[in-house]
């Protein structure tokens, strides 16, 4: 991330309430609100009790290769049914 401490950002209002921003500072801004999306899911997941007994079944199953291959939409509802 860029260190802005000793620059001046320039955001500029207009007449019609928009708010004008040098386009890296957007691309940094909105990249760490997709970072801080993935640790928020991520926390979600670890806190759901359920959903991870679900995944250490399938790391569980995937070990042992008790696993389905399908290649094509009929063999995956073939697998599921």
């Amino acid at each position: 991330m860029r260190d802005l401490s000793n620059s001046v950002v320039m955001a500029k209002a207009v007449a019609t309430g928009t708010v004008r921003l040098p386009r890296s500072l957007l691309e940094e801004l909105y990249d760490a609100s997709t970072r801080f999306a993935s640790v928020a899911e991520t926390l979600e997941v670890l806190m759901d009790k359920r959903t991870m007994r679900r995944i250490k079944l399938g790391q569980k199953e995937y070990s042992k290769r008790q696993y389905v291959v399908a290649k094509s939409p009929a063999e995956i509802r073939k697998a599921l049914s």
